[in-house]
């Protein structure tokens, strides 16, 4: 007999947890109210990732910056693997839930 499909395959969506825990390691380091980078005072262009409400609301932003095109973070300072734009990738694709 064939071996049953797995249902965690079939999810709807990414886990809002991962994407979040990217979000903070990669992005909010510099996109945040009180960035942590020693080269921002001020989140650039005003863009911040503080709450999950904010990182959906610039999914698309996320999308073309950060997996398309791969110029954020600048000059991959914090070091975002393939794997990690992967999986924001995946994410918007899904919907971008936070929940």
């Amino acid at each position: 007999a064939p071996a049953p499909v797995e249902v965690a395959k079939a999810s709807p969506g990414v886990d809002f947890g991962k994407v979040h825990s990217v979000i903070q390691e990669r992005c909010s380091v510099c996109h945040s109210a009180k960035p942590t980078s020693p080269l921002f005072s001020t989140a650039p262009a005003g863009i911040m990732f503080d709450t999950p409400q904010q990182i959906q609301q610039l999914a698309p932003r996320i999308q073309a910056q950060a997996v398309v095109s791969q110029i954020m973070p600048l000059g991959n300072i914090t070091q975002m693997t393939q794997q990690e734009r992967e999986l924001l990738g995946q994410w918007i694709d899904k919907g971008a839930q936070t929940n």
